[in-house]
């Protein structure tokens, strides 16, 4: 790609984080523009005229402007011929069913608890409490996700990809979340694995540096 890559963020929450994943993975360094939707920023003029729906992600790249974060995931990673995307069409729609269950269905039961526990309290919002209903529909979530993983390594095949990714970054603030992960040892052998990885490491150190400051 040799026009300049934008990525506009708000680096703590889930959709952004797997773009700080994915990039460190890939190892490369786009320009991120970071942008305080606690503040109010997303709704500003100058960026809803890139994403009208005034939300984060958004990537733009010449006369290319690309929401959604999975969407953007595949786009990074297929152009730089990463195995993140697989080449053969059935792996690749294998991803795509992840990408897509995480978006309709994942995110809905997982997504609320670090953003509630962590990333609200950071922002000066408060702890919103995470009622009976919402921890159901996150044991539910996490139940699934435990037998997809099927004892596995990684999500699709025997390779990490960006299936992998785009779910992790629901976790990284796991610990500070205080999740209840113990009765899901595919889950914590899955997560354990991925956090061996040095663009892992670099991403959580990157947030917990800004959680601290």
């Amino acid at each position: 790609m040799n026009e300049k890559t934008k990525i506009y963020i708000n680096p703590l929450t889930a959709n952004n984080i797997k773009l700080l994943l994915l990039c460190n993975a890939l190892g490369i360094q786009p320009e991120f523009q970071h942008v305080a939707i606690n503040r109010g920023k997303q709704r500003q003029e100058a960026f809803l005229a890139l994403n009208p729906d005034g939300k984060v992600p958004v990537l733009q790249q010449g006369d290319l402007v690309l929401t959604e974060s999975n969407a953007i995931m595949q786009y990074l990673a297929s152009s730089h011929q990463s195995s993140l995307w697989p080449q053969g069409i059935e792996q690749q729609a294998k991803v795509l069913r992840i990408l897509f269950w995480q978006s309709n269905y994942f995110t809905a039961g997982v997504g609320p608890i670090a953003h509630r526990k962590v990333v609200l309290p950071y922002w000066g919002v408060g702890e919103p409490e995470v009622d009976k209903q919402q921890w159901q529909a996150f044991d539910k979530a996490v139940s699934a996700l435990e037998n997809i993983l099927d004892g596995s390594s990684y999500l699709v095949g025997n390779e990490l990809s960006i299936a992998d990714i785009s779910l992790l970054a629901f976790f990284l603030f796991h610990k500070r979340a205080n999740m209840p992960l113990k009765d899901y040892p595919k889950l914590q052998n899955w997560l354990a694995n991925l956090a061996d990885h040095d663009w892992y490491i670099s991403t959580e150190s990157y947030l917990n540096e800004i959680l601290t400051n």
